[in-house]
């Protein structure tokens, strides 16, 4: 009882161990192949073929961080895979919701275009007016006449941004042909813009709120005149390539812009 609580090599003194050892493990060797000489004997050969299976199928996989490990490369990308293929799963969804956004503004396009939009229009007098802008979800009409020296500045950048913003229909009215808007309407002066929506008069933008950054003459005017309209509800967006600090970009002092009152 008391040998089986010790260990043998304990009892070897220290120069000797090393030999015991190694005898130990020579005869520990011998039981194994022993033991696999019996296995191939007796036809039992699934653990060599498993075991020289995985030693095949073991190759040098390179993995998603960069590093190398060694598995089978039938299985060691199964994850990658299915990553991969999820992704592209989001990128043709992202697509088709961008042919989809597309083609749903082409439709509007055309159906503005077909609605009149994409030009300043000349209106022969109030009743056209009423006429023409009420089916609009979104109008702009320009009340002038003709005589303020800005008139021609303003008339000529609205009907630049009528081309590329076909969301909302453009319209001049003369004020000598406006009886009643000019007499139910307190107006600063002329040039005057009023922004309608579904033919009801929203915002009315006098000359002063027109010319407050920028001159009817400067080449800065039609981009602060789209942000003016984009902010009053009239226009859907602006034009990424006008400077968003436009109104800043020239001497900060209110321009008159040579408006005329009335």
């Amino acid at each position: 009882a008391f040998w089986g609580q010790v260990n043998y090599f304990d009892w070897i003194r220290p120069s000797r161990r090393p030999i015991w050892q190694g005898i130990a493990k020579m005869a520990a060797e011998d039981d194994a192949t022993e033991a696999l000489a019996d296995k191939l004997r007796s036809g039992d050969y699934s653990e060599m073929i498993t075991a020289a299976q995985n030693a095949h199928e073991a190759q040098l996989c390179l993995k998603a961080d960069g590093g190398v490990a060694k598995a089978n490369p039938y299985t060691a990308f199964a994850g990658g895979a299915a990553q991969q293929a999820t992704a592209e799963d989001d990128l043709e969804s992202d697509l088709r919701r961008a042919r989809e956004a597309r083609l749903a503004q082409l439709k509007d396009e055309q159906t503005w275009k077909r609605q009149g939009h994409g030009s300043l229009r000349e209106l022969v007098n109030e009743r056209e007016f009423v006429e023409i802008i009420g089916p609009h979800e979104r109008g702009i009409m320009l009340l002038d006449d003709g005589r303020a020296p800005a008139a021609e500045d303003v008339k000529r950048a609205l009907d630049r941004l009528a081309k590329s913003h076909l969301e909302a229909q453009f319209c001049r009215l003369p004020a000598d042909r406006a009886t009643f808007l000019t007499h139910m309407v307190e107006l600063e002066g002329l040039p005057a813009i009023f922004v309608l929506h579904k033919g009801q008069v929203t915002r009315h933008l006098p000359p002063s709120r027109l010319f407050e950054y920028a001159s009817a003459s400067s080449p800065l005017f039609k981009g602060h005149l789209e942000r003016l309209l984009h902010r009053a509800g009239a226009l859907l967006n602006v034009d990424e390539g006008s400077s968003s600090d436009g109104e800043n970009s020239e001497d900060e002092r209110p321009k008159r812009g040579g408006w005329r009152r009335v």
